[in-house]
């Protein structure tokens, strides 16, 4: 892991196809569903149920056919994937609630919870001129590939596909400290934070207990 780290990769940015949706699915499930800051602090990896449904909601993502991979040029190695899909101003955004399900669960918690700020968000009521929008889902990055640039190659790639179908945004929620610096960097602008410890239940007990330095959810936005 070192070794690779230290050598300078060469990163080749490909559409994700039907043949390679089980590699990213097995990648994402390793990494980005370990080290993300909302999973990890409800501990979602050991309740059954809820990695069942986040991996429908990464595989419905991936059905959108917008979404990208890095993959090593010298090995042919995936590197790390963006999952993305697309919003429109004239079609209904599907809410999330947890009304009618009989029994909760980790994978319910967050999904309210992101629910929330896309409603105290209102993202196209922020920007009136705005009709078109390309949503960075799920960013992550293999662990022996990261510091490599590749976050920066899955979003330029990202980019360059959402100017060709025509949207006038990037938007990205960024759970992970890590992910919110990295955006930060490419000139994305933060329009909503809010502190994990702010966020609490009915009981008023917070509910994501997360490690440092994971203090924030933060939405970004980059204009095109």
């Amino acid at each position: 892991m070192d070794e690779i780290k230290n050598t300078k990769v060469s990163i080749n940015v490909v559409p994700i196809t039907d043949n390679d949706k089980q590699v990213v699915m097995n990648s994402v499930k390793q990494y980005f569903f370990r080290d993300e800051p909302l999973c990890a602090s409800l501990g979602l990896m050991e309740e059954k149920e809820s990695v069942t449904q986040l991996e429908n909601f990464c595989t419905d993502i991936l059905q959108n056919g917008v979404s990208f991979m890095a993959v090593s040029a010298e090995t042919g190695e995936m590197m790390g994937a963006s999952l993305n899909t697309t919003l429109c101003r004239d079609n209904e955004i599907k809410k999330y609630s947890d009304e009618n399900n009989d029994k909760s669960s980790k994978y319910n918690d967050i999904m309210v919870f992101l629910d929330k700020s896309e409603r105290d968000i209102d993202v196209f009521g922020q920007y009136p001129n705005i009709d078109r929008i390309m949503e960075l889902k799920i960013i992550t990055v293999n662990e022996a590939y990261r510091g490599q640039g590749v976050c920066k190659a899955l979003i330029d790639k990202s980019k360059e596909l959402a100017l060709e179908i025509g949207c006038q945004m990037i938007y990205v929620e960024c759970s992970s400290h890590f992910t919110a610096k990295a955006v930060e960097r490419f000139e994305f602008q933060c329009i909503y934070s809010l502190s994990y410890t702010d966020y609490v239940n009915k009981q008023g007990d917070v509910v994501f207990k997360t490690q440092f330095p994971h203090k924030y959810f933060k939405v970004h936005v980059l204009l095109l």
